[in-house]
């Protein structure tokens, strides 16, 4: 029905809400960053429970203390864990990096036709030099030379010598995109007039003064080049005084050639450059993170030939292989789902179908001789409902232990794979080699680390279990507070073996800690829980582990123990309770003399008493002059500020007039009602407790036109009662009546 009153009748007409509601933003999202057993490499994925997590990243293992961070936060009342499983990366801006394998095998199929198959005996990537080369001869035909190439960039002086060079003149270089270099020449450096300066002698000072290039001579001209050959060489000339008389025209000169680093050849650019060269073949990586070369054809005819290889580092042998006609071949590569040495565990087995079809086959996964997984009834057919590949790999309901990659053999080979056969699988490996801090902090353009959580939106919790180091502990710090603009708060472990004073030294001097950020709290000291698996951390039974896990599950059980729980502090013998904890590292912190040396540097103490249970006795930020220096009060005023942001988006893009500030001024005000009522400030009333304002005084003309709308809203929020002080003194009222009646 038209609302138009063109004709009498009745327009029913619904009006928007004069007050928006305004949805509670989530309060104990954990992210956490760190070593698994296994699962996913530098990619946010969320747990709810801690059997989820197995399933997904394993188990406990020797090198991980996210598993037991993990067990800590559910077990005290976590319920949401985004987990970023970090291995080391040659490089944090580039994911492709990581150095973790997944472990690898074929299943064969009967009597099909196989590719010749030449295998490197070199783990990738491939150190090589310029224009090495590999010389193939497929199926019977000439030799085709494979070259790689990779030069390095140059930067050319315009000018010859001589070189009329000033005392202290500098030039700014760099290379690759690394540091900024600065040569300085200085006459005492000459050894005749540093006003007539030859080319040799310019090149000297500079290879004298500089890392990752050299300097040389050409023509009585200085060339400045890359120590890395290949295309991601780069040599840039950033400035300086001396230029005006060397002449570096060009500031930015690239590397050439096939590849980006000829010392780091990897996979893909060694199959780029190969396939392009010799459609015949195709490049695939093999176990143990080499590489093969196989030929298209298939069958006895197919062959291939490394006729000839000028560096050792391709690993091939100059033997003839052939393919076959009615021997196995390999039908489906079979791999771990993730990368890891847990795949040298696996096999995989295969048996006649359940269905008895004879063009089917059931497929089991075998860990360490116990069945993990069973998948009945599979096809090599692609059109089938059970094909392998559709039903292995499915995200959802597919393995968590393989993925496949069928070999698409021609049809006419077979119905299907061999049946009975078992096959394990290796080469695979953690890359936990070089692991270091780099690789937990990670990187914005790489999503690796600590950025890999940035996809998270609701996150507002952080933790990198037991990495404590200072350079972690201030990337940590630095992510809550500035990359996710303070709506995530960072829980901090302490250093292994600390003492009080060594804490404090830590805190205070090490890492500098001691007012450096509002949005994150240190614990100490570490904790010690049940042994949850002896066959991985020996005998004892306790283990020592970082807290910070328990303590995210205490803040999560906290905020959910009522509607208002994330204004409660995570702190004292009832809502700081840590479930699962059965002493401490040391007994510093059951001295109060030992606590009275940490708490006032702003460090939480974990400690327990005479018929207490083990707690949290603190609840102080790093920060004690900012804003919201409490945890709660911190998380609280964060709870406040990401649910307001969400719930005035309807206000966007609407005309700044007065009945729309008003809007904003009574959808705020409700909002902050209800937080009132829910204990959020040191008030019941609302003149005391809160105020907003969108006056005039604010969004002024100016402010107006320049699209904004400005509100002011302060919160007088609440302070936990830290110190208990109890005065103590004789009862004299029945003395002072007596005298009072006297005249006294």
């Amino acid at each position: 029905m038209t609302g138009q009153l063109l004709s009498s009748k009745v327009v029913v007409v619904e009006e928007a809400p004069r007050v928006r509601g305004v949805p509670a933003a989530p309060t104990a999202v954990l992210g956490a960053v760190g070593v698994t057993e296994r699962g996913p490499v530098g990619k946010a994925t969320l747990v709810t429970s801690f059997e989820e997590f197995q399933t997904r990243f394993g188990g406990f293992t020797q090198d991980s203390d996210l598993s037991l961070a993990a067990m800590g936060f559910f077990e005290n009342g976590g319920s949401q864990l985004w987990v970023v499983r970090t291995v080391h990366y040659e490089d944090v801006t580039d994911v492709e990096t990581a150095t973790a394998v997944r472990g690898s095998g074929y299943l064969p199929a009967a009597g099909a036709a196989g590719p010749a198959v030449l295998t490197s005996s070199m783990p990738l990537p491939l150190t090589l030099r310029n224009e090495d080369a590999l010389v193939l001869a497929v199926n019977g035909d000439i030799g085709i030379s494979i070259m790689l190439q990779g030069n390095p960039a140059e930067a050319y002086a315009d000018n010859t010598d001589p070189y009329a060079l000033s005392h202290g003149q500098t030039l700014g270089l760099r290379f690759d995109g690394g540091p900024e270099q600065t040569v300085q020449f200085n006459a005492f450096d000459f050894e005749e007039n540093i006003g007539s300066a030859s080319a040799e002698q310019v090149a000297a000072i500079i290879n004298a003064n500089i890392r990752g290039g050299r300097a040389y001579v050409d023509s009585n001209a200085v060339i400045i080049e890359s120590d890395l050959e290949g295309t991601d060489s780069i040599v840039e000339i950033t400035g300086g005084d001396a230029n005006a008389v060397l002449g570096f025209s060009t500031p930015v000169n690239y590397g050439s050639g096939d590849v980006g680093n000829l010392k780091a050849v990897t996979l893909s650019e060694l199959k780029a450059v190969v396939e392009m060269r010799l459609p015949e073949v195709q490049v695939e990586a093999g176990p143990n993170g080499v590489f093969q070369v196989r030929t298209v054809a298939t069958g006895a005819t197919a062959s291939l030939q490394a006729l000839e290889s000028t560096s050792v580092q391709f690993g091939v042998d100059n033997d003839e292989h052939r393919g076959s006609d009615f021997s196995a071949a390999d039908a489906v590569r079979v791999e771990g789902k993730d990368p890891g040495a847990f795949a040298n565990r696996i096999s995989v087995e295969v048996t006649a179908a359940s269905s008895g079809d004879a063009s089917e086959f059931d497929l089991a996964v075998v860990e360490e001789g116990v069945y993990r997984e069973r998948f009945p009834n599979l096809t090599l057919d692609p059109d089938g409902d059970r094909y392998l590949e559709t039903v292995l790999n499915d995200e959802r309901v597919g393995s968590v232990l393989i993925r496949v990659t069928d070999q698409l053999l021609p049809a006419s080979t077979g119905p299907g794979l061999d049946v009975d056969v078992s096959v394990a699988l290796d080469g695979g490996d953690d890359g936990l080699v070089g692991l270091d801090d780099n690789d937990f902090i990670g990187n914005d353009v790489g999503k690796t680390g600590l950025r890999a959580l940035d996809s998270v939106q609701d996150l507002t919790l952080v933790i990198a279990p037991g990495r404590a180091t200072a350079a972690v502990h201030g990337a940590l710090l630095a992510y809550a507070e500035v990359a996710r603009q303070g709506q995530v708060f960072a829980v901090l472990d302490p250093p292994a073996a600390r003492g009080a004073a060594g804490i404090v030294d830590y805190v205070t001097t090490e890492a500098a800690l001691l007012n450096a950020s509002e949005f994150a709290a240190i614990y100490w000291p570490r904790v010690k829980v049940l042994n949850p698996a002896k066959g991985v951390y020996g005998s004892a039974d306790q283990l020592v582990i970082p807290p910070s896990g328990i303590i995210a599950g205490v803040y999560a059980r906290t905020d959910a123990s009522s509607p208002g729980g994330v204004y409660e502090p995570p702190a004292g013998i009832d809502k700081g309770r840590m479930f699962g904890v059965l002493g401490f590292e040391t007994d510093d912190v059951l001295e109060e003399a030992k606590r009275d040396l940490v708490y006032p540097k702003r460090i939480n103490p974990l400690t327990t008493g005479p018929g207490l249970p083990r707690y949290i006795d603190g609840s102080r930020t790093l920060k004690g002059n900012g804003n919201f220096p409490y945890v709660a009060e911190r998380r609280g005023v964060s709870f406040i500020e990401r649910s307001l942001r969400d719930g005035l988006q309807f206000a966007r893009h609407k005309n700044n007039t007065e009945g729309l500030r008003a809007q904003v001024r009574r959808t705020v005000t409700a909002f902050l009602l209800t937080q009132m009522n829910n204990g959020a400030f040191r008030s019941r009333e609302p003149a005391k407790a809160f105020f907003v304002d969108v006056s005039d005084q604010l969004n002024t003309p100016t402010v107006i036109f320049a699209g904004k709308l400005i509100a002011r809203v302060g919160l007088a929020t609440n302070k936990p009662a830290e110190f208990i002080v109890l005065r103590i003194s004789q009862d004299t009222r029945t003395l002072e009546a007596e005298l009072a009646a006297a005249g006294a």
